[in-house]
C-alpha cells in the first residue's frame, strides 16, 4: 500500500513538472507553433579584456538583452555574464595608411574596438594588423582648382597629413599630390548688370582665383565665370542726401555701372548714378563761438545754393556766403621779383587762407602777412 502511494506521489510530481515545463513554453511559441526568437538589443557587447578576468566575477547576472535596463546589453565578462552599455564608435576618421608601403605597422592585432584606446585614438589598420592611433584630422583650407590643368598620374599622396606644413593632399587632375591650400585673392568681383539676365558667355573659363593672372579675380559674367579685374570704388564722397527725396528704386549697385567720374550713390530711398560731391571755392568767414544757432543746417557746400558754403557759425553749421576777401595782408613786394602773369583775380581765387596779391607786374596767390597789433599804441597801456 505504501509503495502504491509513494509511486502515486512521484507520478503527480513527474506531471507536475511536464505542466510547468509545457506553461513556460507556451509563453514563447506563437500561434503557429513556432518559438519566438529572444530580440537583442541593437549594437555590439564591448569585447572582453583577457588581462581583467581576474577582476570578474563569474556571475551569470542575465541570460539575454531582455534582462537590462536602457539600451544595455547582456555581454559575457570573460567567465559570467552581466549587462553592459553597447559598445559605441568614437568619431573622426582612422588615417590612411602609406599607399606605397605593404606594411607600416607590426603584424599584431593590439586592439579590435575604438573603446580598447586612450582619449581620442582610434582603433585602426596599420596595414597589416591594428593599432591604437590618432584619428585623421583633415587640414583646414580648400584645394586649388584642378579643372583647368592636368598634372602626374600618380597618387603621391592619400591625406592632408601625408603633406608638410600646410599643405593639403588635393587632386591635379589625374593623380593626388600635395598642393598649398587656395585663397581668395582680396577685392570684390564687379556685380554684374541687374538688368540684364545674361550679359556674358555661358561657359566656365575659371573657377577660382588661382586660375586668373595677378590680380584678377574669377568671376560670375551672369551666366559663366571669367577672370575679371577686381571691383575698384572710384575716388571722391557721394553727396549728402536727404531721406524720401530720390526715386526709390535702385538704378546701380557699384561706382563701376557709373560713366565717367560719377559715382553710384543713395538718393534717400534708392540708389543712382550721380557726381561726386566737389567742395566749392571760397573760404568760410571766420566765426565767434556761440554766435549761431546750434543746429546743422547742411553738411556739405553742395547742399548750399549757388556759391554758398556749409560754415560754422560757431555752434552749428549753415549755409553762408563766402568771404570775398580773406584775412591778412599781401606782403610786401620788391620791385622787379614776381611773375608778369594774371594768376588770380581775388581772394577766391587762391587755394585755402592765401591770397591774390599783386607782384608789381602780375598777380599770384601768396600766404598772407599776418599784422599784429602793437598794443602800445593804445592809450595807457604802455
Amino acid at each position: 500500500m505504501k509503495a502504491q502511494v509513494c509511486c502515486s506521489l512521484i507520478a503527480v510530481l513527474l506531471c507536475l513538472s511536464v505542466y510547468l515545463s509545457t506553461t513556460d513554453a507556451k509563453k514563447l511559441v506563437t500561434g503557429n507553433g513556432e518559438a519566438q526568437p529572444k530580440k537583442a538589443k541593437p549594437g555590439v557587447c564591448p569585447i572582453f579584456n583577457l588581462d581583467g578576468a581576474v577582476f570578474k566575477a563569474c556571475l551569470e547576472m542575465c541570460s539575454h538583452d531582455g534582462n537590462c535596463p536602457n539600451d544595455d546589453k547582456c555581454c559575457s565578462t570573460g567567465c559570467g555574464h552581466q549587462c553592459m552599455p553597447p559598445y559605441k564608435e568614437k568619431p573622426g576618421v582612422c588615417p590612411k595608411i602609406n599607399l606605397e608601403d605593404d606594411m607600416i605597422g607590426d603584424c599584431a592585432e593590439l586592439c579590435s574596438q575604438d573603446g580598447e584606446c586612450p582619449d581620442d585614438e582610434k582603433c585602426c589598420s596599420n596595414g597589416c594588423g591594428h593599432q591604437c592611433m590618432p584619428q585623421y584630422k583633415e587640414k583646414p583650407g580648400v584645394c586649388p582648382s584642378s579643372n583647368l590643368k592636368l598634372g602626374a598620374c600618380a597618387e603621391m599622396c592619400s591625406q592632408d597629413g601625408n603633406c608638410p606644413n600646410e599643405e593639403k593632399c588635393c587632386s591635379n587632375g589625374c593623380g593626388h599630390q600635395c598642393m598649398p591650400p587656395y585663397k581668395e585673392k582680396p577685392g570684390v568681383c564687379p556685380k554684374t548688370n541687374p538688368q540684364d539676365a545674361i550679359i556674358g558667355l555661358c561657359v566656365e573659363l575659371c573657377f577660382q582665383d588661382g586660375d586668373c593672372l595677378n590680380d584678377e579675380k574669377c568671376c560670375s559674367n551672369g551666366c559663366g565665370h571669367h577672370c575679371v579685374s577686381p571691383y575698384k570704388e572710384k575716388p571722391g564722397v557721394c553727396p549728402n542726401s536727404k531721406f524720401g527725396i530720390g526715386v526709390c528704386a535702385d538704378m546701380c549697385s557699384q561706382d563701376g555701372e557709373c560713366p565717367n567720374d560719377e559715382k553710384c550713390c543713395s538718393n534717400g530711398c534708392g540708389h543712382h548714378c550721380v557726381s561726386p560731391y566737389k567742395e566749392k571755392p571760397g573760404v568760410c568767414p571766420n566765426s565767434k563761438f556761440g554766435i549761431g544757432v546750434c543746429a546743422d543746417m547742411c553738411s556739405q557746400d553742395g547742399e548750399c545754393p549757388n556759391d554758398e558754403k556749409c560754415c560754422s557759425n560757431g555752434c552749428g553749421h549753415q549755409c553762408t556766403a563766402v568771404s570775398k576777401v580773406k584775412p591778412g595782408v599781401c606782403p610786401k613786394r620788391f620791385p622787379g621779383v614776381g611773375l608778369c602773369k594774371g594768376l588770380c583775380v581775388n581772394d577766391i581765387d587762391c587755394p585755402k587762407d592765401e591770397k591774390c596779391c599783386s607782384t608789381k607786374c602780375g598777380r599770384e596767390c601768396t600766404p598772407p602777412f599776418i599784422v599784429i597789433p602793437d598794443l602800445c599804441l593804445k592809450p595807457n597801456v604802455c
